[in-house]
């Protein structure tokens, strides 16, 4: 939590500053951070409304072929892993969302990283039942890294799945299309009239998802200290918030002029607690 007070001489056109924190590392600033990671899935989701107890369930599916019609889908085998996660029981009149949990995903995928999985929603309205409404928020994987959590993030979030709904025959005498099954920017949201005469089912059907042992968080960046329309930067300060050992790293740079040439001064901060 005290500062750091660094004195400089000279008058170089750029100076670049590199804490040593991690993400602002000089070593890192032409590789990338790479870490082992194991693959978790959530979302939130909520169920509202009617009589349809059971009304979505989640599925996975590496033989689908990726046309996005109901032929091909209910060609496919998709196996169902709905008890590797929380859904929510009928709550209310309006959406009250639930967390999924983290379900470890790993063992779903192919042995081949060249071979996809395939995630799908698959939803049923009752015939002759009250609407049963169901949405989806935040489905997402997440890479974790069990050597340092915090470095743990999404790697797939809601948008990169790229779900497209398909609506079976049920609808096809639905009389309401505000009311149809769809998938928004931000949601999947089953849907349907009030009152349902016949049979209804349909599936949301994700992008080709593939598999990953590591998450890579690319590479670290300095922060500008001084320009070349600055006066001489005579001192510098930085606070480290957190005990350790880092290696502070200025890099100085005259870019103009016939005498471009660059200078890398480096020093060793112990932050005690």
């Amino acid at each position: 939590g005290d500062t750091a007070r660094f004195t400089l001489t000279g008058n170089p056109d750029i100076i670049t500053f590199y804490s040593g924190l991690r993400g602002s590392e000089y070593s890192f600033i032409d590789k990338d951070r790479v870490y082992p990671a194991t693959q978790s899935l959530s979302f939130i989701s909520a169920k509202y409304a009617g009589n349809n107890t059971n009304c979505a369930s989640l599925k996975y599916s590496t033989d689908f072929n990726g046309t996005y019609d109901l032929v091909s889908v209910r060609a496919a085998t998709w196996t169902d892993i709905t008890n590797m996660v929380h859904i929510p029981a009928i709550n209310g009149s309006s959406p009250i969302y639930e967390n999924s949990g983290e379900a470890d995903i790993a063992a779903i995928f192919p042995s081949d990283p060249g071979k996809p999985v395939y995630f799908a929603w698959y939803f049923t309205t009752d015939a002759n039942s009250s609407r049963t409404r169901f949405q989806i928020q935040q489905f997402q994987i997440k890479g974790n890294v069990p050597a340092d959590p915090t470095l743990s993030g999404v790697r797939y979030d809601f948008g990169a799945f790229n779900f497209q709904m398909l609506q079976g025959e049920g609808f096809l005498t639905q009389s309401d299309p505000a009311a149809y099954p769809r998938v928004t920017a931000t949601a999947i949201i089953w849907d349907g009239v009030f009152a349902n005469t016949s049979f209804k089912e349909g599936y949301a059907v994700s992008k080709p998802i593939y598999s990953f042992t590591e998450l890579n968080l690319g590479h670290d960046v300095g922060t500008g200290i001084k320009s070349a329309y600055d006066p001489a930067l005579k001192e510098y300060n930085f606070r480290y918030d957190k005990p350790g050992t880092y290696t502070a790293t200025f890099v100085a740079t005259n870019a103009y002029g016939i005498n471009k040439k660059q200078l890398v001064k480096q020093i060793s901060i112990t932050v005690i607690p």
